[in-house]
Protein backbone atom coordinates (compact mmCIF):
# COMPACT_ATOMS: atom_id res chain seq x y z
CA UNK A 1 0.00 0.00 0.00
CA UNK A 2 2.76 2.42 0.54
CA UNK A 3 4.61 1.49 -2.42
CA UNK A 4 1.07 2.48 -4.24
CA UNK A 5 1.01 5.50 -2.23
CA UNK A 6 4.10 6.94 -3.24
CA UNK A 7 3.86 6.32 -6.72
CA UNK A 8 0.01 8.27 -6.64
CA UNK A 9 1.55 11.31 -5.01
CA UNK A 10 4.27 11.11 -7.94
CA UNK A 11 1.51 10.97 -10.29
CA UNK A 12 -0.25 13.95 -9.05
CA UNK A 13 3.05 15.86 -9.08
CA UNK A 14 3.68 14.86 -12.63
CA UNK A 15 3.72 17.64 -14.99
CA UNK A 16 2.54 15.75 -17.99
CA UNK A 17 4.20 15.20 -21.75
CA UNK A 18 2.46 18.56 -23.58
CA UNK A 19 5.72 21.04 -24.34
CA UNK A 20 5.30 23.58 -22.24
CA UNK A 21 7.60 25.84 -23.75
CA UNK A 22 5.75 27.29 -26.63
CA UNK A 23 2.61 28.07 -24.42
CA UNK A 24 2.33 31.72 -23.38
CA UNK A 25 2.56 32.27 -19.29
CA UNK A 26 1.15 35.54 -20.24
CA UNK A 27 -2.01 34.21 -22.23
CA UNK A 28 -2.80 31.69 -19.13
CA UNK A 29 -2.87 34.21 -16.43
CA UNK A 30 -5.18 36.55 -18.89
CA UNK A 31 -7.48 33.69 -19.02
CA UNK A 32 -7.08 32.78 -15.34
CA UNK A 33 -8.46 36.81 -14.64
CA UNK A 34 -11.27 36.00 -17.38
CA UNK A 35 -12.63 33.05 -14.78
CA UNK A 36 -12.23 35.61 -12.19
CA UNK A 37 -13.93 38.31 -13.65
CA UNK A 38 -16.60 36.25 -14.92
CA UNK A 39 -17.53 35.17 -11.65
CA UNK A 40 -18.54 39.15 -10.84
CA UNK A 41 -21.48 38.12 -13.48
CA UNK A 42 -22.17 34.72 -11.96
CA UNK A 43 -20.78 33.29 -15.07
CA UNK A 44 -18.56 30.58 -13.25
CA UNK A 45 -17.47 28.83 -16.71
CA UNK A 46 -16.00 29.54 -20.23
CA UNK A 47 -18.94 28.02 -21.15
CA UNK A 48 -20.93 30.89 -20.04
CA UNK A 49 -18.86 33.69 -20.44
CA UNK A 50 -18.63 32.87 -24.03
CA UNK A 51 -22.08 32.12 -24.83
CA UNK A 52 -23.25 35.36 -23.15
CA UNK A 53 -20.77 37.13 -25.84
CA UNK A 54 -21.41 35.39 -28.56
CA UNK A 55 -18.26 33.97 -28.63
CA UNK A 56 -17.86 30.54 -30.52
CA UNK A 57 -14.08 29.92 -30.50
CA UNK A 58 -12.89 27.02 -27.64
CA UNK A 59 -9.47 27.90 -28.14
CA UNK A 60 -9.58 29.21 -24.18
CA UNK A 61 -9.94 25.08 -23.21
CA UNK A 62 -6.78 24.44 -25.01
CA UNK A 63 -4.88 26.71 -23.24
CA UNK A 64 -6.77 25.24 -20.07
CA UNK A 65 -6.22 22.08 -20.73
CA UNK A 66 -2.22 22.38 -21.52
CA UNK A 67 -1.54 23.42 -18.19
CA UNK A 68 -1.56 20.27 -15.85
CA UNK A 69 -2.68 20.60 -11.77
CA UNK A 70 0.66 20.69 -10.83
CA UNK A 71 1.33 23.95 -13.18
CA UNK A 72 -1.25 25.54 -11.98
CA UNK A 73 -0.76 24.65 -8.05
CA UNK A 74 2.60 26.15 -8.66
CA UNK A 75 1.51 29.58 -10.04
CA UNK A 76 -1.39 29.97 -7.32
CA UNK A 77 0.94 28.94 -4.38
CA UNK A 78 3.80 31.54 -4.99
CA UNK A 79 1.04 34.49 -5.97
CA UNK A 80 -0.74 33.67 -2.79
CA UNK A 81 3.04 33.34 -1.12
CA UNK A 82 4.19 36.93 -2.67
CA UNK A 83 0.87 38.56 -1.93
CA UNK A 84 1.63 37.65 1.87
CA UNK A 85 5.35 38.82 1.78
CA UNK A 86 4.93 41.70 0.17
CA UNK A 87 1.81 43.00 2.72
CA UNK A 88 4.37 40.96 5.83
CA UNK A 89 7.48 43.24 4.47
CA UNK A 90 5.19 46.61 4.25
CA UNK A 91 4.33 46.33 8.22
CA UNK A 92 7.87 45.35 9.33
CA UNK A 93 9.02 48.81 8.06
CA UNK A 94 6.69 50.30 10.05
CA UNK A 95 7.22 51.51 13.42
CA UNK A 96 7.33 48.91 16.25
CA UNK A 97 4.21 50.73 17.84
CA UNK A 98 2.42 49.62 14.56
CA UNK A 99 2.64 45.82 16.05
CA UNK A 100 0.74 46.67 19.23
CA UNK A 101 -2.43 45.27 17.64
CA UNK A 102 -0.75 43.70 14.60
CA UNK A 103 -0.71 40.07 15.40
CA UNK A 104 0.28 37.48 13.50
CA UNK A 105 -1.88 33.81 13.62
CA UNK A 106 -1.22 30.94 12.30
CA UNK A 107 -4.68 28.69 11.01
CA UNK A 108 -4.29 25.15 9.76
CA UNK A 109 -7.90 23.35 9.60
CA UNK A 110 -9.66 21.13 7.10
CA UNK A 111 -12.85 20.25 5.05
CA UNK A 112 -14.34 17.66 3.17
CA UNK A 113 -15.50 18.35 -0.42
CA UNK A 114 -18.28 16.57 -1.04
CA UNK A 115 -18.62 15.18 -4.70
CA UNK A 116 -18.87 11.84 -6.41
CA UNK A 117 -16.81 10.23 -8.93
CA UNK A 118 -16.98 7.66 -11.21
CA UNK A 119 -14.02 5.45 -10.44
CA UNK A 120 -12.26 4.25 -12.93
CA UNK A 121 -9.61 2.01 -13.71
CA UNK A 122 -6.95 3.88 -15.23
CA UNK A 123 -6.96 6.75 -12.77
CA UNK A 124 -4.71 5.55 -10.07
CA UNK A 125 -5.18 8.16 -7.87
CA UNK A 126 -8.68 7.57 -7.21
CA UNK A 127 -8.47 4.86 -4.39
CA UNK A 128 -6.28 6.82 -2.79
CA UNK A 129 -7.93 10.16 -1.70
CA UNK A 130 -11.54 9.35 -3.01
CA UNK A 131 -13.27 7.73 -0.37
CA UNK A 132 -16.22 8.41 2.53
CA UNK A 133 -15.26 10.83 5.16
CA UNK A 134 -16.82 12.32 8.40
CA UNK A 135 -18.20 15.88 7.74
CA UNK A 136 -18.57 18.03 10.37
CA UNK A 137 -20.94 20.45 8.52
CA UNK A 138 -23.32 18.15 7.52
CA UNK A 139 -22.51 15.79 10.45
CA UNK A 140 -22.36 12.73 8.91
CA UNK A 141 -20.53 10.74 6.25
CA UNK A 142 -20.01 12.27 2.64
CA UNK A 143 -18.17 10.73 -0.32
CA UNK A 144 -15.68 12.73 -1.80
CA UNK A 145 -12.29 14.24 -0.67
CA UNK A 146 -10.65 16.05 2.62
CA UNK A 147 -8.72 18.97 1.91
CA UNK A 148 -6.38 20.67 4.19
CA UNK A 149 -6.17 24.20 4.18
CA UNK A 150 -2.52 26.31 6.31
CA UNK A 151 -2.70 30.22 5.98
CA UNK A 152 -2.03 33.69 8.39
CA UNK A 153 -4.26 35.68 9.68
CA UNK A 154 -2.18 39.26 9.51
CA UNK A 155 -4.17 42.30 11.05
CA UNK A 156 -7.33 40.86 10.82
CA UNK A 157 -6.69 39.52 7.07
CA UNK A 158 -6.70 36.09 5.99
CA UNK A 159 -4.11 34.88 3.50
CA UNK A 160 -4.91 31.40 2.28
CA UNK A 161 -1.50 30.15 1.36
CA UNK A 162 -1.10 26.00 1.37
CA UNK A 163 -4.10 23.67 0.18
CA UNK A 164 -3.54 20.22 -0.63
CA UNK A 165 -5.34 16.84 -0.93
CA UNK A 166 -4.82 14.75 2.29
CA UNK A 167 -4.24 10.32 1.10
CA UNK A 168 -6.94 8.21 2.97
CA UNK A 169 -5.77 6.88 6.10
CA UNK A 170 -3.10 9.74 6.76
CA UNK A 171 -3.97 12.13 10.40
CA UNK A 172 -4.24 15.67 9.38
CA UNK A 173 -0.96 16.54 11.69
CA UNK A 174 1.62 15.31 9.11
CA UNK A 175 0.03 17.88 6.39
CA UNK A 176 -0.46 20.30 9.42
CA UNK A 177 2.97 19.83 11.05
CA UNK A 178 4.28 20.52 7.26
CA UNK A 179 2.76 23.52 6.86
CA UNK A 180 3.09 25.03 10.01
CA UNK A 181 7.37 24.99 9.64
CA UNK A 182 6.77 26.41 5.94
CA UNK A 183 4.44 29.40 7.48
CA UNK A 184 6.84 30.19 10.59
CA UNK A 185 9.82 29.70 7.90
CA UNK A 186 8.16 32.29 5.77
CA UNK A 187 7.60 35.21 8.40
CA UNK A 188 11.20 34.68 9.59
CA UNK A 189 12.48 35.34 6.01
CA UNK A 190 10.72 38.26 5.83
CA UNK A 191 11.14 40.01 8.94
CA UNK A 192 15.63 39.30 8.15
CA UNK A 193 15.01 40.79 5.17
CA UNK A 194 13.81 43.97 7.20
CA UNK A 195 15.85 43.17 10.17
CA UNK A 196 12.73 43.05 12.11
CA UNK A 197 12.17 40.90 14.91
CA UNK A 198 9.17 39.59 15.00
CA UNK A 199 6.67 39.17 18.10
CA UNK A 200 5.35 35.64 19.04
CA UNK A 201 3.25 34.12 17.03
CA UNK A 202 0.19 31.70 17.57
CA UNK A 203 -0.82 29.02 16.11
CA UNK A 204 -4.94 28.74 16.23
CA UNK A 205 -6.82 24.95 15.29
CA UNK A 206 -9.35 22.81 16.71
CA UNK A 207 -9.97 19.84 18.36
CA UNK A 208 -8.84 17.59 15.44
CA UNK A 209 -5.45 19.25 15.69
CA UNK A 210 -5.23 18.17 19.79
CA UNK A 211 -1.95 16.36 19.46
CA UNK A 212 1.19 16.62 21.22
CA UNK A 213 3.35 15.73 18.05
CA UNK A 214 2.23 19.02 16.99
CA UNK A 215 2.58 20.75 20.14
CA UNK A 216 6.18 19.86 20.35
CA UNK A 217 6.21 21.09 16.80
CA UNK A 218 5.87 24.52 17.72
CA UNK A 219 7.95 24.29 20.71
CA UNK A 220 11.12 23.54 17.81
CA UNK A 221 10.35 26.56 15.70
CA UNK A 222 13.16 29.63 15.86
CA UNK A 223 10.04 31.65 16.48
CA UNK A 224 8.54 32.05 19.94
CA UNK A 225 5.16 29.91 18.45
CA UNK A 226 1.58 30.14 21.22
CA UNK A 227 -0.52 27.03 20.73
CA UNK A 228 -3.53 27.23 20.81
CA UNK A 229 -6.21 24.56 21.03
CA UNK A 230 -9.79 23.23 22.08
CA UNK A 231 -9.55 20.36 24.62
CA UNK A 232 -11.45 17.15 24.95
CA UNK A 233 -13.98 17.54 27.61
CA UNK A 234 -13.15 14.27 29.05
CA UNK A 235 -9.14 15.27 29.28
CA UNK A 236 -7.66 15.14 32.78
CA UNK A 237 -6.66 18.01 34.28
CA UNK A 238 -5.00 19.34 37.90
CA UNK A 239 -6.66 22.71 38.57
CA UNK A 240 -5.51 23.57 42.29
CA UNK A 241 -6.69 20.61 44.77
CA UNK A 242 -9.33 19.53 41.60
CA UNK A 243 -8.14 16.74 39.98
CA UNK A 244 -10.98 15.24 37.47
CA UNK A 245 -12.21 15.46 33.79
CA UNK A 246 -12.63 18.99 32.03
CA UNK A 247 -16.54 18.64 32.56
CA UNK A 248 -16.61 17.51 35.79
CA UNK A 249 -15.36 21.06 36.62
CA UNK A 250 -17.30 23.19 34.24
CA UNK A 251 -20.09 21.81 36.33
CA UNK A 252 -18.74 22.12 40.34
CA UNK A 253 -16.64 25.10 39.94
CA UNK A 254 -17.46 27.16 36.63
CA UNK A 255 -21.25 26.74 36.92
CA UNK A 256 -21.22 27.35 40.50
CA UNK A 257 -19.10 30.40 40.06
CA UNK A 258 -21.46 31.78 37.19
CA UNK A 259 -24.56 32.01 39.08
CA UNK A 260 -22.76 33.96 41.79
CA UNK A 261 -21.84 37.12 39.31
CA UNK A 262 -24.33 39.91 38.60
CA UNK A 263 -23.12 39.60 35.40
CA UNK A 264 -22.78 36.03 34.30
CA UNK A 265 -23.26 37.01 30.45
CA UNK A 266 -19.88 38.16 30.54
CA UNK A 267 -18.06 36.08 33.09
CA UNK A 268 -15.42 33.63 31.83
CA UNK A 269 -12.86 31.56 34.03
CA UNK A 270 -8.84 31.81 33.33
CA UNK A 271 -6.97 28.99 35.26
CA UNK A 272 -3.31 27.55 35.32
CA UNK A 273 -3.93 23.72 34.73
CA UNK A 274 -1.70 20.62 34.60
CA UNK A 275 -2.54 18.65 31.60
CA UNK A 276 -2.17 15.22 32.24
CA UNK A 277 -2.05 13.60 28.25
CA UNK A 278 0.21 16.66 27.39
CA UNK A 279 1.91 16.11 30.40
CA UNK A 280 2.19 20.10 30.29
CA UNK A 281 1.27 22.75 32.59
CA UNK A 282 -1.17 25.20 30.03
CA UNK A 283 -3.73 27.98 30.27
CA UNK A 284 -7.16 26.96 30.43
CA UNK A 285 -10.09 29.73 29.27
CA UNK A 286 -13.96 28.85 29.92
CA UNK A 287 -16.41 30.95 28.61
CA UNK A 288 -19.66 31.21 26.83
CA UNK A 289 -20.29 32.41 23.21
CA UNK A 290 -22.92 34.32 22.33
CA UNK A 291 -25.19 33.27 25.03
CA UNK A 292 -24.63 30.24 24.47
CA UNK A 293 -26.02 27.10 27.08
CA UNK A 294 -22.58 25.10 25.80
CA UNK A 295 -19.43 26.10 27.80
CA UNK A 296 -16.73 26.51 25.40
CA UNK A 297 -12.89 25.96 26.39
CA UNK A 298 -9.84 26.55 25.04
CA UNK A 299 -6.24 26.25 25.72
CA UNK A 300 -2.80 27.80 25.60
CA UNK A 301 0.68 27.23 26.23
CA UNK A 302 1.84 30.56 26.63
CA UNK A 303 1.02 30.41 30.49
CA UNK A 304 1.49 34.20 30.26
CA UNK A 305 -0.82 35.02 28.10
CA UNK A 306 -4.58 37.11 28.90
CA UNK A 307 -7.63 35.99 28.59
CA UNK A 308 -8.89 38.52 26.03
CA UNK A 309 -5.88 38.08 24.01
CA UNK A 310 -6.52 34.23 23.84
CA UNK A 311 -9.86 34.39 23.13
CA UNK A 312 -9.14 36.49 20.12
CA UNK A 313 -6.69 34.87 18.78
CA UNK A 314 -8.40 31.62 18.82
CA UNK A 315 -11.47 33.24 16.98
CA UNK A 316 -8.83 34.07 14.46
CA UNK A 317 -9.54 30.94 12.73
CA UNK A 318 -13.36 31.54 12.17
CA UNK A 319 -12.09 33.25 9.01
CA UNK A 320 -10.51 30.25 7.69
CA UNK A 321 -14.27 28.71 7.94
CA UNK A 322 -15.73 31.60 6.25
CA UNK A 323 -13.22 30.52 3.51
CA UNK A 324 -14.69 27.31 2.91
CA UNK A 325 -17.83 28.32 3.26
CA UNK A 326 -16.95 30.97 0.28
CA UNK A 327 -15.93 28.19 -1.74
CA UNK A 328 -18.74 25.62 -1.06
CA UNK A 329 -21.73 27.70 -0.75
CA UNK A 330 -20.94 30.92 -2.30
CA UNK A 331 -18.89 29.59 -5.40
CA UNK A 332 -20.79 26.28 -5.26
CA UNK A 333 -17.59 24.39 -5.87
CA UNK A 334 -19.42 20.85 -4.85
CA UNK A 335 -21.82 21.27 -7.56
CA UNK A 336 -19.17 21.47 -10.58
CA UNK A 337 -19.13 17.82 -12.56
CA UNK A 338 -15.42 16.28 -13.24
CA UNK A 339 -14.76 12.67 -14.20
CA UNK A 340 -11.38 12.16 -12.73
CA UNK A 341 -9.35 13.29 -9.45
CA UNK A 342 -6.87 15.22 -11.14
CA UNK A 343 -9.61 17.24 -12.57
CA UNK A 344 -10.72 17.72 -9.54
CA UNK A 345 -8.10 18.94 -7.84
CA UNK A 346 -7.08 21.32 -10.66
CA UNK A 347 -10.86 22.74 -10.28
CA UNK A 348 -10.05 22.91 -6.69
CA UNK A 349 -6.82 25.10 -6.98
CA UNK A 350 -9.16 27.66 -8.87
CA UNK A 351 -11.62 27.88 -6.81
CA UNK A 352 -8.92 28.53 -4.15
CA UNK A 353 -8.06 31.91 -6.30
CA UNK A 354 -12.04 32.69 -6.98
CA UNK A 355 -12.23 32.44 -3.12
CA UNK A 356 -9.25 35.11 -2.64
CA UNK A 357 -10.51 37.10 -5.48
CA UNK A 358 -14.40 37.33 -4.01
CA UNK A 359 -13.59 38.30 -0.70
CA UNK A 360 -10.86 41.25 -1.31
CA UNK A 361 -13.69 42.86 -3.96
CA UNK A 362 -16.14 42.27 -0.86
CA UNK A 363 -13.60 44.31 1.28
CA UNK A 364 -12.83 46.74 -1.30
CA UNK A 365 -16.73 47.74 -1.83
CA UNK A 366 -17.28 47.63 1.93
CA UNK A 367 -14.15 50.23 2.24
CA UNK A 368 -14.79 52.18 -0.40
CA UNK A 369 -18.84 52.10 -0.68
CA UNK A 370 -20.64 53.10 2.31
CA UNK A 371 -23.89 51.53 0.56
CA UNK A 372 -22.24 48.08 0.60
CA UNK A 373 -20.88 48.54 3.51
CA UNK A 374 -22.84 45.10 4.88
CA UNK A 375 -23.50 43.44 1.49
CA UNK A 376 -21.76 39.82 1.27
CA UNK A 377 -20.07 38.72 -2.41
CA UNK A 378 -23.81 37.29 -3.36
CA UNK A 379 -25.29 40.17 -2.48
CA UNK A 380 -23.08 42.08 -4.73
CA UNK A 381 -23.36 40.39 -7.88
CA UNK A 382 -27.14 39.92 -7.36
CA UNK A 383 -26.82 44.04 -7.51
CA UNK A 384 -24.56 43.42 -10.75
CA UNK A 385 -26.65 41.07 -12.39
CA UNK A 386 -29.90 42.49 -11.54
CA UNK A 387 -28.60 46.17 -12.26
CA UNK A 388 -27.93 44.95 -15.77
CA UNK A 389 -24.20 45.83 -15.87
CA UNK A 390 -22.81 45.90 -19.04
CA UNK A 391 -20.03 43.19 -20.39
CA UNK A 392 -17.63 45.64 -20.98
CA UNK A 393 -15.23 44.53 -18.51
CA UNK A 394 -15.45 40.85 -20.03
CA UNK A 395 -14.67 42.57 -23.70
CA UNK A 396 -11.45 43.86 -22.93
CA UNK A 397 -10.12 40.80 -20.96
CA UNK A 398 -10.87 38.97 -24.30
CA UNK A 399 -9.00 41.48 -26.04
CA UNK A 400 -5.73 40.54 -23.48
CA UNK A 401 -6.28 36.93 -23.90
CA UNK A 402 -5.80 36.95 -27.36
CA UNK A 403 -7.07 33.50 -27.70
CA UNK A 404 -9.36 34.61 -30.89
CA UNK A 405 -9.43 37.18 -33.52
CA UNK A 406 -9.56 40.87 -33.25
CA UNK A 407 -11.82 41.04 -35.59
CA UNK A 408 -14.00 38.29 -34.07
CA UNK A 409 -14.19 39.93 -30.91
CA UNK A 410 -14.95 43.55 -32.07
CA UNK A 411 -17.97 41.55 -33.69
CA UNK A 412 -19.28 40.45 -31.15
CA UNK A 413 -18.63 43.55 -29.07
CA UNK A 414 -21.00 45.89 -31.97
CA UNK A 415 -23.70 43.00 -31.83
CA UNK A 416 -23.78 42.65 -28.11
CA UNK A 417 -23.88 46.57 -27.48
CA UNK A 418 -26.23 46.80 -30.01
CA UNK A 419 -28.59 44.74 -29.02
CA UNK A 420 -28.46 46.51 -25.70
CA UNK A 421 -29.29 49.80 -27.36
CA UNK A 422 -32.65 48.72 -29.04
CA UNK A 423 -33.75 46.58 -25.97
CA UNK A 424 -37.22 47.65 -24.93
CA UNK A 425 -35.74 47.67 -21.25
Amino acid sequence: MSDKKEISFELLNEVGQEDLEGISVYQFRQTLLLLLIGELYGLNTFKKILACVGITSRNCYKIWGKFTYKDLHAYISDYLVLQFEGCLEDLCQKSESSWSRSEITLIIDESIFKIWLQGRFEDDLFSIYFGKYFSGQTHKSEYGFRYSLSGICLQGVFYPLYFSPIPKGQKCKIQAEKTLRKMESLIRQCADKQGFCIPSIAVSVDGAYNDQDLMDCCDSLETSTNFICVPRKDHLVKIGRFTGKISEYIQQHFLVKEAEEDHPKDFYQRVKAYYNCREREVVLLFFRFNKSKKVSVIYSTNLDIKAKTMRRRWFNRTQIEQFFRVMKHTLKIQESTVDSCQAFFKKAMMFLLKAVFVLRFQNFCRRKFKEFKKLSFWQLRQKIIYMHCDLSLIFEQLERCAFCRKNTIQKAKYQYFRNIKYSPN
